[in-house]
């Protein structure tokens, strides 16, 4: 197994497990940063303190879900340490770069549909760090309540009443567009 060669201290076994795990990673800490200088960050720290801790792997949760709690972990320090000096979030990010897509041609549905995806990126960076971190894990990474609850480090029913209160603040925000 790629996982038991790497915690015996084998770098080509953990190159292999960054390269398959980097780009999940990397949009990982950029929805939770919204900023791709502070998701990059993130991830390669995530990655080294993986590195470092990976002997203490217990093999608990699956491979993918531990360092998943681990880039979250260092995007929220990120993110908080970024809040003392600079309230912004880049909500142009934290859905991804793309523009959405309309089945319904037009410049009107697409105005439409634009604005839409803005104020759900607008209404996901309002989320406090926390809520944000399980509502994505849950909604759009596909995670069991286990796995948010392992990846934020909180018990199964905070985790759900988390992505809970993500939902009625997102179900609040998007009042307007029902």
């Amino acid at each position: 197994m790629l996982v038991a060669r790497a915690a015996l201290g084998n770098p080509r076994a953990f190159e292999q497990l960054v390269r398959r795990f980097q780009r999940q990673m990397y949009a990982v800490a950029l929805r939770i940063t919204g900023r791709p200088d502070d998701a990059e960050d993130a991830a390669q720290n995530g990655f080294i303190a993986a590195w470092r801790r990976l002997p203490d792997y217990r093999g608990d949760a699956k491979f993918s879900t531990w360092l998943y709690r681990i880039v979250t972990n260092y995007a929220l320090n990120q993110v908080r340490s970024r809040a003392r000096s600079d309230k912004q979030i880049d909500i142009g990010t934290l859905l991804g770069a793309q523009e959405p897509v309309t089945s319904q041609p037009g410049p009107a549905q697409h105005a439409e549909a634009s604005a839409l995806v803005r104020d759900l990126r607008a209404a996901l960076a309002a989320l406090p760090p926390e809520l944000r971190v399980c509502w994505l894990a849950r909604e759009v990474d596909g995670c069991s309540y286990e796995e948010v609850a392992t990846i934020a480090g909180v018990s199964f029913d905070v985790a759900r009443g988390r992505i809970f209160r993500a939902r009625q603040r997102l179900a609040e925000a998007m009042a307007a567009w029902r």
